[in-house]
């Protein structure tokens, strides 16, 4: 009788978890939708870090709740070594509007590529016109 109820509560959570995931994979961004945003990106190494400087666009048809960029710093077989954040905007961005954003990072020796990942101030995915892999100089 005991197993039975493990089991049943065994299946419950595996019913829950499922859900979870589905969830999170509806947030992902549909590949077939046209793009909410466009990166123009200038990266370079310098005096051991590595610096990004570059303009995110509101390329979509809606206001954008802020634009939050991620940068995933990719080593030659294109497995991620880090992830960075930062704000390109913290204001929601109009149609044709751009944010412009300046950061930079300890050098990642061992990086050759970046690869971007958007999203609002709200967390919700936004479509890039482009996310790379983009070359660090």
């Amino acid at each position: 009788m005991l197993s039975r109820i493990a089991l049943a509560g065994l299946a419950v959570c595996l019913l829950l978890a499922q859900d979870k995931v589905k969830d999170r994979a509806k947030r992902k961004p549909d590949p077939n939708k046209l793009p909410e945003v466009t990166v123009e990106l200038k990266i370079e190494r310098d005096a051991g870090s590595i610096k990004l400087d570059g303009k995110a666009r509101n390329v979509g048809v809606k206001p954008l709740d802020g634009i939050v960029l991620f940068f995933e710093f990719l080593e030659p077989g294109g497995k991620m070594i880090s992830r960075m954040t930062t704000i390109a905007s913290e204001h929601p961005v109009e149609p044709g509007e751009e944010a412009e954003f300046l950061t930079q990072t300890p050098d990642q020796v061992r990086a050759v590529h970046i690869r971007l990942d958007a999203e609002d101030s709200k967390g919700r995915y936004l479509r890039l016109a482009k996310s790379g892999p983009f070359t660090i100089e």
